[in-house]
Formats: structure tokens, sequence, C-alpha cells
């Protein structure tokens, strides 16, 4: 993945496994559309787990939020 700032461009292997943990047919471009995605997914899971006992659907809302952006990229001094 590249990054800068918001700004993200998944590899292809990247945007192929974000399509299929969130079913989304177009790949993000920045860190809130990713985020946004994938927590939609784990709520879809984690009430999914809920209504059924599904234990599956847990793990799947817990691999969906494992794949957040929850950091900001490292800035480096101006060393002029």
């Amino acid at each position: 993945m590249l990054r800068l700032k918001d700004q993200i461009r998944l590899t292809p292997a990247e945007g192929s496994a974000f399509k299929t943990i969130t079913r989304e047919q177009t790949a993000p471009t920045t860190v809130t559309q990713h985020n946004r995605a994938l927590q939609k997914t784990a709520k879809g899971y984690h009430l999914l787990a809920a209504q059924e006992n599904s234990t599956d659907a847990e793990f799947l809302a817990r691999i969906a939020e494992g794949e957040l952006i929850t950091t900001e990229p490292e800035s480096t001094p101006d060393e002029r």
C-alpha cells in the first residue's frame, strides 16, 4: 500500500483482498473510504453473529476489523 496522508493506493493483491472481505466493487482511494467499508462489513458480521450465534461470523468481523488503518504515517522533521 502506498499512502500519503489520507490518500492510499492498494496493490493488486491488497485490492483483491479488500474486495473479497467487503464485497465492494472498487478499491478505496482514501483511508476514510477504506475504514468505512471495513467498519460496515464488521458491523454486519457482528449483527449476524449475534442473531445466529455464529462464531464464523464473529471471526469474519474480527478479520475486517484487523484490516483497519489506525495509525498515521510517520513524518520526518525537515532537516534544513
